[in-house]
Order: C-alpha cells, then structure tokens, then sequence
C-alpha cells in the first residue's frame, strides 16, 4: 500500500535511516529495529506483504512465522536474557490500537517484569486475557475483533479483545515500568541510542537460516 510507512520502507531501494534497515530477513518476513526502542534489543518481526496485523495472515505464512520468531527469540536471549513478544492488533485500519502503523509487526524485546499484569491498569476494566495462538489471532481478526496479544514466555501466547482499546498500550505499560510514563509514544521519544546499540550489539550475529 503506498500510504503505509512501512510498505514504503520495504519497498524502497534506498533505506536513509538504521530502523529501516533489515537486520534478519526471511522469505516473505523482515526482522528490524524498533524506532522507539524503551529498552536495548527491541525488534519488529514484520511481514513483507501488506497485512493490517498478524490475525490477517494468511495460513500458509503461519509456520515461517512462527519459526522466525522461535530463531530471533533464540538469538536475543543469548544476549539480553528474557525475552516477549506482543502485538497491538487492529481489524481495519485507522483504529486507535494500531499506534498509527497499520501493517503488521510484532515486538520481540527483552522484559524482566509481568507485562501482563503491568498493562491491565491501561486497559478497560471489563477487558479479559484467555490462551491464545496465532489461529485465535486469525479468529479474532476475521470477527472484526481489535486484540491485544502477547506471550510471555515466548510460546505461551494470551489475548484479550474489545472494542474500546487505546493506543500503545503495552508502550504505555513498559514506560511505566521502567520510570519514564511519559515517554511512551514512538514518535517523541525514538530512543535512537537505543536502536543504535541493538544493530551495533546483532551485527556480527550469523544468518538465521530461516
């Protein structure tokens, strides 16, 4: 799509900026660094093909995904310990809880605390989390549902869906955490440092092989 930032950013020949540039690539994924990275060792699993968000994957992207993600979160840990993997999920474009990047990318970073827990204060109140996997993704997507997902471990995956959801708000939860609430949006507060540590810190990583 040519309205979407990151469509634009996959498709040019000329990446000017660090966080456009690939750090992992599979066939039809890119791993990146995340503009806004909070902590050291923030990426963006992201597909290729427009997508508004994982539950609108095709199935047949299923298994490249999930195996790309098991090799990144294998090399990260080696080197930041802990890791988590979430996603804000929109069902349509220009809704609030797509952060205003209406393609598909999910966040792997290290965390040592409960995102889970640390997020319900952002959340509806009424909102619940259930197990989930990619399919409940899938499921939710195809119901019109907005979700939130996350796993944390990495493997062990939980949802929660409602129509009401802010933005950012895993963001929002981890700037909590980490003492600096109002430093959450992407776009004020880049953390470039960060981002520069994280490429600097994977260069001399091997191929994922995926």
């Amino acid at each position: 799509m040519s309205d979407c930032c990151l469509c634009s950013i996959l498709t040019s020949g000329s990446r000017s900026e660090l966080w456009d540039e690939p750090i992992f690539e599979s066939r039809n994924f890119v791993v990146i660094p995340s503009l806004g990275s909070l902590v050291e060792g923030w990426v963006l699993l992201v597909p290729k093909q427009h997508f508004i968000s994982m539950g609108a994957l095709s199935t047949s992207l299923g298994a490249e995904l999930c195996q790309l993600k098991i090799q990144v979160v294998k090399l990260l840990s080696r080197k930041y310990g802990e890791m988590c993997a979430f996603e804000h999920g929109p069902s349509a474009a220009n809704h609030e809880i797509g952060c205003g990047v209406d393609h598909a990318h999910l966040h792997i970073l290290p965390l040592s605390f409960d995102l889970v827990q640390a997020a319900q204060v952002f959340m509806p109140s009424e909102s619940r989390w259930t197990n989930a996997t990619l399919e409940t993704c899938q499921d939710a997507f195809k119901s019109g549902k907005d979700y939130l997902y996350i796993e944390q471990p990495v493997g062990t995956g939980r949802i929660a869906t409602h129509s009401q959801f802010g933005g950012q708000i895993f963001r929002k939860a981890i700037a909590a955490q980490l003492g600096v609430p109002g430093k959450f949006n992407w776009r004020d507060y880049p953390y470039t440092e960060n981002v520069n540590r994280t490429v600097q810190t994977l260069s001399d990583s091997v191929d994922l092989g995926v």
